[in-house]
């Protein structure tokens, strides 16, 4: 007997069209976006920040804030019209067959719960009956399909005890918990370096190919978007600029906007001659250079006896010795957990060290102490992964920016004219300065945040994955302005990634991190083109092939 549902696609967006309403009138936010979902397809859903695509999840997942309308069109799960159905079915309808990945990680999980306290509350929500030994080990199960080591003694610890990446796989994680038929996602990999995000994916599509689940994958970046998914819809301004299978978008695009994106996709080169770029080295003046040496980070671990007060020590860095070159750009990559960002913060004064030292030129400052104390703070300005949890809420943009501007290292005094200008070179508008970051896209939010680091006018910045939030064509344009930067205003930077492309594009010269040590070091192409190292070459690997040459 066939199955009536079958005759429909498991989701269809019908002609959806929104519109924002204020008190001083509305803007239209969506128009006419007509797409299908069936059982076991990925459809990726890609433009760039402010396209809609995020607007067309939460649509889907009924998130949408009061302030939006629905002008015309139709959501259908199965054929039935969800706004037919009485709120209380169609809560039920959502809750049991829709689940969300989230691209903020901070805000989806809750940092007074254990993750395994979380994992275990969406299972029960979902299956209420279940006993709790069969929740414990479907909660042990899932940390480990989405790559958390030692899932079972993990469950008792807490979101903060996690690295950025890690989290995000637990939200993934959480995610699957329901068993749902659809997931939304959106920029599910933002966070995850490159042999960790290939994993996810690949997790991902096995999923899709062996329970039927389907997924609508919204994501700026078209690297994702080659590897799993098998349709792809291109959003623009609110638009449907094109969709197609994957194939035919990535190698035969129809739209003179999609060929723009692809364009703008940062190439990883393996192959070719090598350009000669200046990089640190044992001969260079000590006046022109900051050094650390002997880094060690370690943070106490619970063990069988911690009740005795005795505690094991784990390493996040262990005797890392670096050196970056003033007026250059140096890069660190390494998985998620290898303490790429831990590095980061202990340079910035943020964090203490266990041991060590860092000097700037001939200063010597005591790594083992952090904020004022350190005598880095002022010095160092850091550009954060994550800058919905770096910006203050409560702050416009232009407060953010202003305050940067005249209590910075280095203050000229003409904040306001610096500000705007500033917002010019990061390719913002400046009607954005009115507004607070809850009003701004998350590439936006990420643009103001290097723009306030920029306006301090640091000797050092320190950019945690600077660009990972923003779309390729306005990474292009960052990457361009912080060669700009550096070049102008001789700033010394430690640029933390796990783009690999972005770092070859970028810096002169690059350390690799591997478990808190240092496993391979070199100029940039040397270290892309060239490096023997099995972990160096595994993360190479794990780049998209669409996007290698």
């Amino acid at each position: 007997m066939t199955d009536p549902m079958s005759a429909y696609p498991l989701l269809a967006v019908q002609n959806l069209s929104l519109q924002h309403r204020t008190a001083t009138g509305t803007t239209p936010i969506l128009h006419n976006i007509s797409f299908d979902l069936a059982r076991g397809e990925v459809v990726g859903l890609i433009g760039e920040s402010g396209a809609g695509k995020s607007t067309v999840g939460n649509a889907i997942l009924d998130l949408l804030a009061p302030e939006f309308e629905r002008t015309s069109g139709e959501i259908l799960i199965n054929g039935e019209n969800l706004e037919l159905v009485d709120r209380r079915n169609r809560d039920q309808i959502r809750r049991r067959k829709i689940s969300a990945i989230f691209q903020d990680h901070t805000t989806s999980l809750d940092p007074l719960m254990t993750i395994g306290a979380q994992i275990e509350e969406t299972i029960r929500a979902i299956n209420p009956q279940i006993l709790r030994k069969a929740v414990q080990r479907r909660a042990i199960e899932l940390l480990a399909r989405v790559g958390i080591d030692n899932p079972a003694e993990r469950l008792r610890d807490y979101p903060h005890q996690f690295s950025g990446g890690q989290r995000q796989r637990i939200v993934i994680a959480i995610a699957l918990a329901g068993s749902p038929e659809i997931i939304i996602a959106d920029e599910p990999t933002s966070a995850l370096d490159a042999t960790v995000q290939k994993q996810i994916l690949e997790l991902l599509r096995k999923l899709v190919d062996e329970t039927g689940v389907s997924i609508i994958l919204v994501t700026h970046d078209m690297g994702v978007v080659a590897q799993i998914a098998d349709r792809v819809v291109v959003m623009r301004h609110g638009q449907v600029a094109e969709q197609d299978v994957a194939s035919e978008v990535l190698e035969r695009p129809k739209s003179d906007y999609t060929r723009k994106l692809l364009a703008a996709v940062p190439k990883l080169r393996i192959n070719g001659s090598l350009e000669v770029r200046s990089g640190p080295n044992k001969s260079l003046d000590p006046n022109t250079s900051i050094v650390g040496e002997g880094i060690t980070k370690t943070f106490p671990v619970r063990g069988p006896l911690s009740f005795l007060g005795k505690s094991q020590d784990k390493g996040a860095l262990r005797d890392i010795s670096f050196r970056l070159e003033r007026g250059a750009i140096t890069g660190v990559v390494g998985e998620s957990g290898s303490g790429k960002s831990t590095l980061g913060r202990l340079l910035a004064g943020l964090d203490r060290s266990s041991a060590g030292e860092i000097r700037i030129g001939e200063e010597v400052f005591n790594a083992s102490r952090s904020g004022a104390r350190s005598g880095l703070l002022g010095r160092v300005q850091m550009i954060f992964q994550d800058p919905a949890v770096s910006l203050n809420p409560r702050m416009s943009v232009e407060k953010t920016l202003l305050e940067s501007a005249r209590y910075g290292a280095q203050a000229t005094g003409r904040g306001r004219d610096e500000v705007g200008a500033m917002m010019d070179r990061v390719g913002l508008a400046r009607t954005l300065l009115a507004r607070y970051p809850h009003q701004l896209s998350g590439g936006q939010k990420q643009r103001v945040a290097i723009a306030r680091a920029l306006l301090a006018r640091p000797d050092i910045i320190v950019a945690d994955e600077p660009t990972s939030a923003l779309d390729v064509s306005v990474q292009a344009e960052v990457i361009h302005l912080l060669k700009e930067v550096v070049a102008e205003q001789h700033v010394t930077m430690m640029f933390i990634s796990h783009d690999l492309a972005v770092v070859q594009d970028l810096c002169s010269f690059v350390y690799v991190l591997k478990g808190g040590q240092i496993v391979d070091s070199g100029s940039s192409d040397v270290i892309f083109m060239h490096s023997q190292h099995p972990y160096t070459r595994s993360l190479i690997e794990a780049r998209p092939r669409h996007f290698i040459h």
